[in-house]
């Protein structure tokens, strides 16, 4: 996993979260860069599981995420893990339709 500064921005394109430390795993199936990691957001977040947010990296990438688990660390932390949204768990999902 690499480490890099990204920011989350809501479905409205508003920024929710600016300069996330974010620990991002990529993977390439079928020519499409698929994600996944984590991230801690500062304070109490209110982000909940199962909701996708666009997340836009210092380097410029960006992509829309599902948020899969929220792991609460402390009354006030927690640790948010993400996957690429809009992409099935089986590999054959994103394959080329023509």
């Amino acid at each position: 996993m690499d480490l890099i500064r990204g920011r989350l921005l809501d479905p409205r394109g508003r920024v929710r979260f600016e300069s996330l430390d974010v620990w991002l795993e990529t993977h390439v199936l079928d020519d499409t860069e698929l994600w996944t990691g984590t991230f801690e957001p500062p304070g109490a977040s209110g982000v909940i599981s199962g909701e996708v947010f666009r997340l836009v990296l210092d380097d410029g990438r960006a992509q829309d995420v599902l948020i899969e688990y929220v792991e609460a660390l402390s009354p006030h932390a927690s640790r948010m893990l993400f996957r690429t949204a809009g992409l099935a768990h089986s590999p054959s999902a994103t394959g080329n339709r023509g």
